[in-house]
């Protein structure tokens, strides 16, 4: 071959094209055949490396595992099983009733349209965020907003998770830094002396903004499919969930209708009619702002 080497796939569109070194064709496989092995003449059928999937010589392997090369081939393989994974996730059907669920790529939302690889979503919030910060709102009908667009998604199946305390307390850490920045008064400050921040009670924040805790919230969704369970079981059946067989090894499951649930309707009816009226006075005062 007089020093050249060449990819022995038939079917390979590179079958043709000579490779200068054994690295050249090994770094070939890698990349067009990845679930093959290519025994070069003289240097023999290398194993591969468990990072990039590249063979490579054992005596040099902790050399090539902190080279550049190796880390662009682990970054390869992972975008390469995510692809994969999505693929697959894609063949996954769904039924109801017997019958076959409609898998819908594209839907309108607040006039958007929207793909399922959430793709437009940070598009939405962003044209959102400008309306809100330019028209310069009320910190409650941010709040509004905020609950329509953001908490929807956050809180979506929270009536059946499991949460634990450290879980509970990352959501509510963002959902206070969250209803902080709709604030206008209750904010964090910053003292230019010392370098301290001073941090508003929750409950000033909440208030001014309009908004309950997270865990009311969670609470007021599990008590309304509480409710709905407790006037038809029949298409429940949690008898079957509690009496199930717990695997060796794994701890006891905590069921998400046994936790506490603390919720009061009618004070969220109360929370939406301020807020409403809130909303209604702002527009009153920019409509007579305008006339003005």
């Amino acid at each position: 071959m007089g020093g050249k080497f060449f990819c022995p796939v038939p079917a390979c569109q590179d079958a043709t094209d000579s490779f200068d070194t054994p690295w050249s064709l090994r770094r070939h496989f890698r990349d067009r055949h990845p679930r093959d092995f290519v025994d070069v003449e003289g240097h023999g059928n290398l194993p591969k490396c468990q990072l990039c999937n590249m063979q490579a010589d054992p005596e040099k392997a902790a050399r090539h595992e902190r080279s550049k090369f190796c880390r662009e081939g682990r970054e390869r393989v992972v975008q390469t099983n995510a692809a994969i994974a999505n693929q697959r996730a894609l063949e996954v059907g769904f039924t109801a009733y017997g019958e076959d669920l409609e898998r819908v790529e594209v839907f309108k939302y607040l006039g958007q349209l929207m793909s399922m690889d959430d793709t437009d979503t940070q598009k939405v919030w962003k044209m959102t965020h400008r309306l809100l910060r330019g028209e310069n709102m009320n910190p409650r009908v941010c709040g509004m907003f905020f609950k329509a667009i953001v908490q929807a998604v956050l809180l979506y199946g929270s009536e059946t998770w499991v949460l634990t305390d450290s879980a509970m307390r990352c959501l509510e850490g963002f959902y206070y830094r969250a209803t902080c920045r709709m604030a206008r008064e209750n904010r964090p400050k910053k003292n230019r002396q010392t370098g301290e921040w001073t941090y508003p009670a929750r409950k000033d924040v909440f208030e001014e903004v309009g908004l309950y805790t997270l865990t009311e919230y969670i609470d007021r969704r599990r008590k309304t499919i509480g409710d709905y369970i407790s006037t038809d079981r029949s298409i429940f059946d949690l008898c079957r969930c509690r009496n199930g067989e717990r695997r060796r090894g794994t701890s006891s499951r905590r069921w998400w209708w046994d936790q506490p649930i603390n919720a009061d309707l009618e004070s969220e009816e109360v929370a939406s009619s301020v807020v409403s009226e809130d909303a209604s006075e702002v527009g009153s005062q920019s409509s007579l702002e305008d006339s003005a």
